[in-house]
């Protein structure tokens, strides 16, 4: 039903479209001006209307996807382990992390004593693309140990469903990677229920 209301609010701009560049053309040929470039700017004017975003919207993703997103392993669990000896064996960790917030609208999970999997979304203004940054920090050295970037594009809270085409993505970089290596930083030292 939703889609039939979208087709219908397309076909009555699509006419209203057409009968705006008609009248564009018809007033440029009285005044002896050019039709055809005047059609092609009343066009431009309608598309932009209702369309503005989608150029930029699909250009800055695609920009963030091919320079900004990505994966990045600084150290592996193994690495982490043989540079501080005997740190393994006294930390503790649980099925269910504990969540956390922080004040600077990232927000991650305590994977145990010595390692937390933080996340911050970067917005970016007048464009719906979000690029969404995943980090296993090691807390005591203040450490980044992995580090990946998603990007995603696309309204949220039901403009997505008005505006469907910014809708890109997400582009998730190496998910099955990254998910191992949280579980084999989360799984150091022993479980604890």
């Amino acid at each position: 039903m939703i889609g039939l209301l979208f087709i219908a609010a397309a076909v009555v701009y699509l006419i209203i479209s057409i009968g705006v560049i008609r009248l564009v053309v018809r007033w440029a040929k009285k005044r002896g001006r050019r039709p055809v470039l005047w059609g092609f700017v009343a066009a431009l004017v309608m598309y932009h209307l209702v369309f503005w975003d989608f150029i930029p919207t699909y250009a800055l993703y695609k920009y963030y996807c091919a320079t900004k997103a990505g994966f990045w392993v600084y150290k592996t669990p193994e690495q982490w382990k043989t540079e501080n000896p005997g740190v393994a064996e006294t930390l503790t960790w649980r099925e269910l992390s504990p969540q956390f917030n922080n004040s600077d609208d990232s927000w991650g999970f305590k994977v145990n004593e010595r390692f937390i999997w933080e996340i911050e979304t970067l917005a970016t203004p007048f464009l719906p693309v979000r690029r969404t940054v995943e980090t296993i920090v090691d807390v005591e050295k203040n450490e980044v140990v992995v580090k990946r970037v998603s990007v995603r594009a696309g309204y949220k809270d039901g403009m997505e469903l008005i505006k469907f085409w910014t809708s890109m993505g997400p582009f998730v970089p190496k998910s099955k990677e990254f998910g191992e290596l949280q579980d084999n930083f989360k799984q150091i030292g022993r479980y604890i229920k």
